[in-house]
């Protein structure tokens, strides 16, 4: 987390504020700077990494800014770790692009070498679903602004358990499910605190759910 403090004065006033809040975890960070935070996963359905990389901007603490930098220049040093293959760690740390929202069936479909053609949607998930995020990706980091820290942090978000990428014994990669790992955000009938929000776009509730985590931590550090 990058802490860009803005002056004496601020933080003064910072350090009043935060002396008269109750909650204990709203204190936990600075509330006047810029900081960064992250939420990633292995998805359920592929070995596809879901994630956000998010700059959020603080003052008096209040919100006043978020930014989505997944796979940008500034966020590859969030983006870099080592790689966990069948209980062994790599050797050398590795860049992983994460996805921030899947493409719709056809795209996916051709990506892996089926040519585009119609098949069975398994999952649900079209072209549409993909535009309907794209498209309203920026109205969304809008919304936060003039929350508060302690407000944001205080929205529950309930996950699944995430996947990790296992060595079979005839070498090829596969998933197993690991409590201990992060996983997908669920759905709103398991997220009423998403829900009553507002801090989501309708059928894209995973893709909020994980940008709502990556601000999060961002406010926690």
């Amino acid at each position: 987390m990058k802490k860009i403090f803005k002056g004496l004065s601020v933080l003064v006033a910072s350090t009043a504020l935060c002396a008269g809040i109750a909650t204990a975890t709203a204190c936990s960070g600075g509330y006047n700077g810029t900081y960064t935070g992250e939420y990633h996963y292995i998805g359920g359905h592929s070995a596809t990494p879901y994630g956000m990389v998010v700059e959020v901007e603080v003052n008096n603490n209040i919100i006043v800014s978020v930014k989505n930098i997944t796979n940008t220049e500034a966020s590859k040093n969030i983006q870099t770790y080592k790689d966990v293959i069948d209980g062994k760690e790599a050797a050398e740390a590795t860049y992983h692009q994460w996805t921030v929202v899947s493409p719709g069936w056809g795209e996916y479909s051709q990506n892996i070498g089926m040519g585009g053609q119609p098949q069975p949607d398994w999952y649900g998930w079209s072209d549409n679903n993909s535009s309907n995020w794209t498209d309203h990706e920026s109205w969304l980091l809008q919304q936060y602004v003039g929350w508060s820290v302690a407000d944001v942090l205080a929205i529950e978000v309930y996950t699944d358990y995430g996947y990790t990428l296992v060595t079979t014994e005839d070498g090829k990669i596969g998933q197993a499910s690991d409590k201990n790992s992060k996983g997908e955000p669920y759905g709103t009938s398991f997220n009423a605190g998403l829900n009553t929000s507002g801090l989501l776009i309708s059928g894209a509730t995973q893709g909020s759910g994980r940008l709502l985590l990556a601000v999060q931590d961002a406010l926690k550090k």
